[in-house]
């Protein structure tokens, strides 16, 4: 069902991004599937507001 959104909104020139990405595997499924951005707890846990504007 995942694949068929993707290449849905592939088809229509929509980006796709994939939320909740945990871990390597739920992040390597992402890219396989032709996913354009990922964001999750794999890539960095939720900053306060301060150090996220110095990240920025």
């Amino acid at each position: 069902m995942v694949q068929t959104i993707v290449n849905f909104a592939k088809s229509i020139g929509i980006k796709t991004v994939a939320e909740f990405v945990k871990d390597e595997a739920t992040f390597q499924a992402v890219k396989n599937m032709g996913i354009d951005y990922s964001q999750g707890y794999f890539f960095s846990e939720p900053l306060p507001s301060l150090p996220s504007e110095k990240v920025l």
